[in-house]
């Protein structure tokens, strides 16, 4: 059985989250089936076989990883070695990123996520303002995101292991900033103005 930082560190080193509290919000939402101990203060157990599990549906189908055979950025891959007796090698990051997309979709589709960030209009102007870009440009930056509500009073976007959702897209946080709310407004408004570089290409 594991702990929630044991899990943690599995589940990290495969990639599949950067946050520990992401990993307790998927055992309390039952997204990882865990056992609570005698009171939540105590914390949770984790069986091997639900942590396997939740590991190999966010693999690609019908493939085993043996992160032992490691030749550069790739990995030897078994296919059902009773149906296909044979090895190929393949780019498994690629492939764990692609699994990550389509599973961070997914938890956001059932809203599990980590938090909202909420938008506030005086810290997207001061980051405008800060990249010295216009006044017209703050005004389609406020527009744009004052519609992005998800059924609240005030703008926001949820966040997950790093990305956050504005339009229906998975945004990368800018790690050129330090603090979570830099990187997260800094990145939409660099998404907001490629959008627009993209429209006058048209």
């Amino acid at each position: 059985m594991y702990t929630i930082d044991e899990a943690f560190e599995i589940l990290s080193k495969n990639k599949l989250t950067t946050h520990k509290e992401t990993v307790r919000n998927w055992v309390r939402k039952g997204v990882i089936r865990a056992e609570s101990l005698e009171s939540r203060k105590k914390g949770y157990r984790i069986s091997e076989e639900a942590l396997e599990q939740f590991i190999k549906e966010r693999m690609p189908e019908g493939w085993e990883l043996y992160p032992q055979a490691v030749t550069g950025d790739a990995r030897d891959i078994i296919k059902n070695e009773e149906e296909v007796p044979y090895h190929v090698e393949v780019d498994v990051e690629a492939i764990k990123e692609r699994t990550r997309e389509e599973m961070w979709y997914e938890l956001l589709g059932k809203f599990v996520f980590e938090d909202y960030f909420v938008l506030k209009k005086s810290e997207v102007k001061a980051a405008v303002e800060h990249m010295r870009y216009s006044k017209e440009f703050e005004a389609e930056v406020w527009e744009r995101c004052s519609k992005h509500t998800w059924g609240h009073a005030t703008p926001r976007v949820p966040y997950l292991l790093d990305y956050f959702m504005f339009e229906g897209e998975r945004i990368p946080f800018n790690k050129d900033f330090g603090g979570r709310d830099e990187q997260i407004i800094h990145a939409l408004i660099e998404k907001i103005r490629l959008d627009k570089v993209k429209r006058k290409r048209k």
